[in-house]
């Protein structure tokens, strides 16, 4: 199935209840390419700047469940964030997770998890559309590839306890690389840092979806061409540094 950039980047590949379903996260390529900065451009920048995090710094994020009482169980877990000798560390732990399925995480732009408030339709869900304007838009993929927004999978929950255990690293420089390259698709809800720090305490963490047989009403929304089961937010942290 080839989807857009911004339905692949949430869902990957889903497995449950013997269903695969098989998302193409390639970008688009822009009509008119722009080379993005050259590794030898983004060595040479202050890292403490562009980045806005410095090797030793350790930021968290406690995930807290969001939509409580809909799929397997209640996710809770942590995120936690580093750069040590160059390198971005992502990792995350979390239970509750629907055993058999992949779920996509990521960083987002904005800094607030949604309230019960942002079910604006009050069908008791708040569906991946509806939180949009409290998370913002998504900037860092928390899959297998950090250097590339649109590479790599997401992490596989492959036990019957529903335990998430995820960890990645990337060199700063091409981390930083792919985060300030042209936006090929500036109009979906995929975005770029344009040289701004990343600044991590002004973003939180989303982990997405329930199994592909969970019952949730019509009016939850979705992505286009895609089960609201396999975007419906599951749970959020907020990112503060802790040291």
């Amino acid at each position: 199935m080839r989807i857009r950039r911004t339905s692949a980047l949430l869902v990957g590949t889903a497995l449950a209840g013997g269903l695969t379903m098989a998302c193409n996260s390639s970008r688009a390529t822009p009509t008119t390419p722009t080379a993005a900065p050259s590794m030898d451009e983004m060595a040479g920048m202050d890292h403490s700047t562009t980045a806005g995090v410095k090797d030793g710094e350790i930021y968290m994020a406690d995930l807290h469940p969001l939509n409580p009482g809909v799929g397997y169980r209640d996710v809770k877990g942590q995120a936690k964030f580093q750069v040590v000798n160059g390198q971005f560390v992502a990792m995350d732990e979390a239970t509750g997770a629907q055993p058999g399925m992949i779920h996509p995480q990521h960083i987002h732009a904005a800094a607030q998890c949604p309230p019960a408030s942002a079910d604006v339709n009050h069908d008791g869900y708040v569906d991946v559309i509806e939180g949009l304007p409290f998370y913002g838009a998504i900037l860092v993929p928390l899959d297998s590839d950090l250097s590339n927004q649109a590479a790599g999978t997401f992490p596989f929950v492959g036990n019957n306890g529903g335990a998430l255990t995820y960890r990645q690293s990337v060199p700063l420089t091409a981390f930083l690389a792919d985060l300030n390259a042209p936006d090929p698709d500036p109009s979906d809800a995929v975005v770029k840092l344009n040289g701004a720090p990343l600044d991590l305490p002004s973003r939180h963490v989303v982990l997405h979806g329930v199994a592909l047989d969970t019952p949730l009403p019509s009016t939850v929304a979705s992505l286009p061409g895609l089960p609201a089961q396999l975007t419906l937010p599951i749970a959020c942290g907020e990112i503060t540094r802790v040291k």
